[in-house]
Formats: C-alpha cells, structure tokens, sequence
C-alpha cells in the first residue's frame, strides 16, 4: 500500500471507529516521531522507558482521539506499518498466538466470531470486539491455557496491510473486515469464556484479596 493509499485507509477506518497508529517499518513498535513524541527510547535502550511510552500514549489517545487531521500528517508519506489503537469506545482485541488456541476458542463461540471484524496475523489471529464497559490491556486464558492477550486501554495491534521483515503479513478475514461488518458488543471475557489470568491464579487471588479495588 503506498503511503497516500495507507492515509486514506487509516482515515477510513476512523469513520468507523477506529485509531490508527503509525508504527516503525517492518516491525511492530510504535514510530512515535511519525506521532510527534520524543522516541527517548531509541537514545537510551531502556525496554521500561519503551514500554512506558508505549502503554502511556495509548491510554491517553484512547481518551482524546486524534482527528483526521492528526491521522493525515502521522501517515503523510509514511512508508512504515499501521496498528489499531484498542481502548478507544471500548474497543477489545483478542489476540491470539497460534490458530490452536483460536480454533479451540472458536469451536464453541462461532456465532459471535463469524459475525465480527477479524484478522489472520502470521501466527494467529486478531478478534474485533466492543465491551460495555472499559476493559484494560492483559493476558488472554482459556480455561488453564494462556492463548494470548487482549490488547484494550493501553494497548494496540498490528493490523492489516502491514509486512513484517520476515516477509510475514496481516490480512482481514474475507467479509470480516471493519468495511464490512460492525465489532459485536459483549459484556466481558468471561461471556466469552475467557479471563485475564488463569483460572488458578484468579482463584488465588480472590482468596488472598488481591487486585480487587478499594475505596480510598
């Protein structure tokens, strides 16, 4: 996709709901300078300081979305990768390493999966969804399995057109496309079978009162 076709495609899929990011070429990391941000982690080497950047300029577009403005000079005769912001209006991507863990999921959710923006990545596969509620970035189990992660606030995917420099690709789905179909609404992972941490660990922590909000 040339760099005025991959503009007008980041620009479409806002009407529809959705935030592009420009991401580096070849690869799957934000190209923050194309987003007008100091990319201090490429001066120092700090995974933390990358992964602070990452995680923080996600949430924050997720709560004041770029305009088409904003999207046209990010992708202005950029020449790299697209990702989708997750977060924004709630949107929830379920992110699967493999087809195994997907086709296990699959096997007793197809009528929600059929019907909703998916994409094949090189190894797995992407599932487009809006929640009820905002949901936050984490790991993805079925049952004791980790399969993934769903990328919400916080978060992002890389999406279809982008090539990584392997010579691997995304692609949507043909008819489950976001030109084709709106994200089906659910409440939670759990309507899905799924859950943010294996079921072992959830129980543990209910038991020990861990990660539950309190009132301060």
């Amino acid at each position: 996709m040339q760099p005025g076709e991959l503009t007008e495609y980041a620009i479409s899929l806002l009407e529809r709901g959705y935030i592009c990011l420009p991401l580096r070429a070849g690869g799957k990391h934000l190209d923050l300078a194309a987003m007008e941000y100091d990319p201090l982690h490429l001066r120092t080497l700090r995974k933390d300081l990358k992964e602070l950047a990452f995680t923080s300029v996600a949430f924050q577009l997720a709560q004041k979305p770029p305009g088409s403005g904003d999207i046209a000079r990010w992708f202005r005769d950029f020449a790299g990768n697209i990702g989708i912001l997750g977060g924004f209006s709630n949107l929830m991507i379920l992110d699967f390493d493999d087809a195994a863990g997907y086709r296990a999921w699959l096997a007793d959710h197809k009528t929600i999966a059929n019907a909703t923006p998916t994409a094949k990545s090189p190894s797995g596969f992407h599932v487009y969804l809006r929640t009820r509620e905002p949901m936050v970035s984490s790991s993805l189990h079925f049952g004791l399995r980790r399969v993934g992660h769903v990328k919400a606030l916080g978060g992002y995917v890389v999406g279809s057109p982008s090539v990584l420099g392997d010579g691997s690709s995304y692609s949507w789905i043909k008819s489950q496309s976001p030109f084709d179909i709106e994200p089906q609404v659910v409440d939670d992972l759990g309507s899905l079978s799924l859950r943010p941490v294996s079921m072992l660990k959830h129980h543990y922590n209910r038991v020990l009162k861990r990660g539950f909000f309190e009132w301060q």
